[in-house]
């Protein structure tokens, strides 16, 4: 094996390192989204519960206060999507890691 094959296989394994800290920021950003709109969520439930009493006999009010409350749902479950999916990411880069880890150990040791 040539030194520049060696050194490409070098550079493989730094690739997926470094495409594994990338997905490690993607997964943090969106579960950080995830966590704000969860937070924000439990707000307007916990703020609906005066209101829902207040609102018994205002059905106009009552309905936008309850769409209100599916539409804050609504991005909650689509920042969890969203996280859900980088995390598929980042699983995916462990074993990318791992092989192009493996195949280096094995490159060393088939040196000796």
């Amino acid at each position: 094996m040539t030194a520049n094959s060696s050194s490409k296989n070098y550079s493989e394994l730094l690739r997926e390192i470094k495409k594994l800290e990338v997905r490690l920021d993607d997964f943090l950003k969106e579960e950080k989204i995830f966590t704000e709109n969860l937070k924000k969520f439990i707000e307007k439930l916990r703020d609906s519960c005066d209101k829902i009493e207040r609102l018994k006999n205002k059905p106009e009010e009552l309905a936008a206060l309850r769409l209100e409350i599916a539409q804050a749902l609504n991005n909650v479950l689509k920042s969890e999507g969203e996280a859900q999916h980088e995390r598929s990411h980042l699983l995916e880069s462990y074993g990318a890691s791992i092989i192009a880890l493996e195949e280096e150990f094995k490159r060393k040791l088939s040196k000796l």
